[in-house]
């Protein structure tokens, strides 16, 4: 999951500064404003819109886009006005017999009795919600209408406790970070059927970077701002095709790839794996696992008899020889020249990034744009700023110290309720290491808290904690369409 909602009392005397027996140091006076940070120059030899990360990359948080402009994703290269394109799925062929089309209707009934507001308050079309509800009663042994209703439901409940319809105009904090420590190509590939392509080089990660930059809710949030954004392909292909798409390929090379690397990913994977099954399940049409090292594939084979047929046909695992079979599927200019197509891509091992100097620049850029603050933490001891935020609020943060790592959380107080949603979930921060830079979006009033604890008991020293935040107003995505007349069926 993205993360839970959790009792926490809430304490809101404190406001801004929060309370500490230690004397506030001002640093830098006042914040200079904003500037927007210098665009990464694009590698020339990658369609994809990939960046030459070798040399200083450039280090930012979200600017706020303006109303109805285009926005140009540094991740995806797609250009787009971020809102969902409303479909009739009755416009366009779908395969589905006789008993899928009853257990949707029954499904559909099962969902009205649990909430009858579920399907209209769904922003997503019924590209979308037939996906939902389709995946799940596919027959495994039998149709479970039951489980759907109940899947839908929660799918539903979670996208809008994270505001999951506005992920594609006001991307996650750490999705630039994420992007470059697991180099992808996901735009612009498609099979020879149309469906959207996703290429994942895991081979060239780094696992010591990842546990250092990023939590595995930070990292699933950005997976799951890749997973809308594959959806809204999938949107454009259905448009552009006249016939339903809603599924994509995904291939993973694993050329490189270290035990240690795997090791340090595990959490990270687990909770993505989590959230695919759970609020994306049956997006994924196929999966290819190229340049498998023998230590991986003799691995596999001992638990591959235990998994499902459905999960077999779906999953193909390769060491060497796999050209032949991804050109089958994928055409020539989709396919990147290194795994036998034409298309150009040079993805980026992470070690090679100068990330001393990337972490310079991040120190650079908060102690330019932030009124920073410094206290001192003792052992066990909690610092806690609360900011009351209107719907439509970015809370930019930045923070660092000295001695040694600590723990962080970002949790969100919606306006008349007591029961707290992670925003960012509690985890150990090397900021004494690697500066933080990031931020969060809220789309309805309430209180954002950020929290500190220095938990290192075994120190008697104190820990100097130099922090900034500023709240910033952004723009609330408008929904489109009417959801209470949309069909889940043709």
């Amino acid at each position: 999951m993205m993360g839970q909602c959790r009792a926490v009392p809430l304490t809101l005397s404190h406001t801004d500064i929060g309370q500490n027996p230690e004397t506030i140091e001002m640093i830098n006076g006042q914040a200079t404003p904003v500037v927007p940070p210098p665009q990464r120059t694009p590698n020339s030899g990658s369609p994809s819109g990939s960046c030459d990360l070798k040399s200083v990359p450039s280090t930012s948080v979200a600017s706020e886009a303006p109303p109805h402009a285009k926005h140009v994703d540094q991740r995806h290269g797609v250009e787009s006005d971020k809102k969902m394109t409303l479909l009739d799925p009755s416009k366009y062929p779908a395969k589905r017999g006789e008993e899928e089309v009853k257990v949707i209707h029954r499904t559909k009934e099962l969902i009205g009795k649990r909430d009858p507001t579920l399907l209209k308050r769904y922003r997503n079309d019924a590209h979308k919600i037939s996906r939902v509800v389709m995946r799940e009663v596919r027959p495994k042994n039998g149709y479970n209408a039951e489980k759907a209703a109940r899947f839908y439901q929660e799918t539903v409940e979670w996208r809008e406790r994270f505001w999951m319809e506005h992920t594609l105009r006001h991307p996650p904090g750490k999705l630039e970070v994420v992007n470059m420590l697991v180099p992808e190509l996901n735009y612009g590939c498609f099979d020879r059927e149309g469906y959207p392509v996703y290429f994942l080089h895991f081979g060239l990660a780094a696992g010591k970077q990842v546990l250092n930059r990023t939590s595995s809710q930070e990292w699933a949030n950005c997976h799951a701002y890749g997973l809308d954004m594959m959806e809204l392909m999938c949107r454009q292909q259905t448009v552009k095709l006249g016939r339903w798409i809603d599924k994509m390929r995904v291939v993973v090379d694993f050329e490189g790839v270290s035990i240690f690397a795997i090791r340090d990913f595990m959490s990270h994977a687990k909770r993505c794996a989590h959230m695919d099954t759970t609020y994306y399940t049956g997006l994924m049409l196929s999966t290819y696992l190229i340049n498998v090292p023998q230590s991986l594939s003799w691995a596999t084979a001992l638990f591959w008899p235990f998994l499902s047929a459905g999960v077999k046909r779906k999953v193909k695992l390769f060491t060497t020889g796999f050209e032949t079979d991804l050109l089958k599927v994928i055409p020539p200019e989709s396919l990147p020249v290194k795994y036998g197509g034409a298309r150009e891509w040079d993805p980026i091992h992470v070690n090679s990034i100068n990330w001393k100097a990337y972490d310079s620049q991040i120190k650079k850029t908060g102690r330019r744009d932030f009124e920073l603050k410094r206290i001192f933490l003792k052992s066990s001891q909690k610092h806690q700023v609360t900011l009351h935020c209107a719907a439509g609020t970015q809370v930019r943060y930045y923070f660092e110290t000295d001695v040694t790592a600590l723990k962080f959380e970002c949790l969100f107080y919606k306006k008349g309720q007591h029961i707290a949603t992670n925003l960012v979930e509690a985890s150990s921060r090397k900021s004494n290491v690697v500066p933080e830079l990031s931020h969060v979006s809220v789309f309805d009033e309430g209180a954002v808290v950020l929290s500190w604890r220095n938990e290192n008991g075994w120190s008697t020293k104190k820990q100097h904690l130099i922090f900034g935040y500023k709240r910033v107003p952004i723009e609330i995505p408008k929904v489109d369409g009417a959801l209470g007349h949309l069909k889940l069926i043709t």
